[in-house]
């Protein structure tokens, strides 16, 4: 085995380097206190709850050296790595499997040199107060000492995963374009027989044509029944804009065609109830919104309970103790704001306008960078293991968790 020390700096040193080999990596479990408090002529005590304090992780290993010099040079060194009064980042790599055992007379020489380390899902903030050099003897002419340490925590009594900057996005599938845009669409209208608008009572028209390309396969669908009352018509046009022809679908609700040799553009009437959509390809994918409309946002960013942080720790990450902060972007606008992980609801008073940014970190919040705290409920947030953590807003938009980290015990 090995260990990797991570400074705070981000300097990065294997005890390898300094031949060390690890032997035995060992860590305990997180110690608990209790508060409680004893009264006279009462049995029992009154027990006020508790928390973890601390983990402790224990190493041995072995290192040689040729001579006396050599044997000091790296005791110094050792010293001076391991004795960081503003401690470090230590994660075990652990050695692979596969070359961890051989038969008696295999092979000989170099076994050390064939064994791979990998590194632990893992890893502790930690200090030591005085790492133990012991001379083991001498081994085939170079001097065997034996190194202990015993790290303890700092901060968290837990082991942690590398933070990183988390954007939580929904699970949905892919969702082909909409090329219908809904906007500025021409209501109680379709596309005549000849091509021309006519007044029609249940039919809009797009306000603009599509750009299509010669040969490419477009599919329609429609969520209203088709008859010839409800269903798609469309022109086709070349390059200059010129009408080249007009077909209408009374008889399907999904279809799929072929963009004609001297077609360039695309017009389109459609039922003005129900869901329809155009894509482009053979696949018909569950209707979603164009872009360019109103309603694309709250489809798109609405946070409905369809996002979940995908915590994986073992213990709760407590926001207030791990300070990790969350950023959401709003998509949209609302008079008050609230914001939910499973359970626990933030609220704030105030007004919500599209591409507000809101960070909340457990004690500061803040809207585009000023302070809201006074008009929020102060809420904070605890990451729970085994559970959804699912995010709830009435504001549609994009969440990040910043340092995000799981916990383990």
């Amino acid at each position: 085995m090995d260990l990797l020390i991570e400074k705070l700096d981000g300097s990065r040193y294997y005890l390898s380097q300094y031949k060390v080999l690890i032997t035995e990596f060992e860590e305990s479990a997180p110690s608990v206190t209790r508060n409680n408090m004893q009264l006279d002529q009462r049995n029992g005590n009154i027990d006020f709850g508790g928390w973890q304090t601390g983990k402790t992780i224990n190493i041995t290993g072995y290192y040689r050296a040729d001579d006396m010099d050599e044997e000091e040079v790296l005791r110094e060194k050792l010293y001076a790595l391991l004795s960081d009064p503003d401690g470090y980042y230590i994660t075990q790599l652990k050695t692979t499997h596969e070359t961890a055992v051989e038969r008696p007379g295999e092979t000989s020489g170099g076994y050390y040199d064939k064994l791979k380390d990998y590194p632990s899902h893992k890893r502790f903030l930690v200090y030591t107060e005085a790492p133990e050099l012991e001379l083991v003897g001498n081994v085939g002419g170079t001097l065997l000492y034996k190194i202990t340490a015993e790290f303890k925590t700092i901060k968290l009594p837990y082991g942690e995963s590398v933070q990183q900057d988390l954007y939580v996005k929904p699970n949905v599938p892919y969702y082909g374009r909409n090329l219908i845009i809904r906007t500025g669409e021409i209501v109680n209208t379709m596309i005549g027989a000849d091509g021309s608008l006519q007044a029609w009572g249940s039919a809009s028209v797009m306000h603009d044509k599509i750009t299509v390309t010669a040969g490419e396969k477009l599919t329609f669908h429609q969520e209203q029944p088709v008859d010839a009352a409800y269903c798609f018509r469309y022109n086709w046009y070349d390059t200059d804009g010129t009408y080249l022809s007009r077909v209408a679908h009374p008889e399907n609700a999904i279809f799929t065609v072929t963009v004609p040799e001297n077609a360039a553009a695309l017009w389109v009437s459609y039922p003005n109830v129900g869901r329809v959509k155009v894509e482009r390809g053979t696949t018909a994918t569950p209707w979603s919104p164009a872009p360019e409309d109103s309603e694309y946002n709250s489809w798109r960013y609405g946070l409905n309970g369809n996002v979940s942080i995908p915590y994986s720790g073992t213990v709760p990450c407590n926001q207030l103790e791990q300070q990790f902060a969350i950023e959401l972007t709003a998509m949209g606008g609302a008079s008050s704001l609230s914001f939910k992980i499973d359970d626990t609801e933030l609220t704030y008073s105030g007004a919500v306008a599209d591409g507000d940014v809101f960070m909340f970190s457990g004690f500061s919040y803040t809207q585009n960078g000023l302070s809201i705290v006074s008009k929020t409920n102060k809420a904070y947030f605890i990451l729970q293991p085994d559970k959804p953590n699912r995010i709830t807003c009435n504001v549609p938009g994009t969440v990040k968790i910043l340092g995000f980290q799981n916990l383990y015990a």
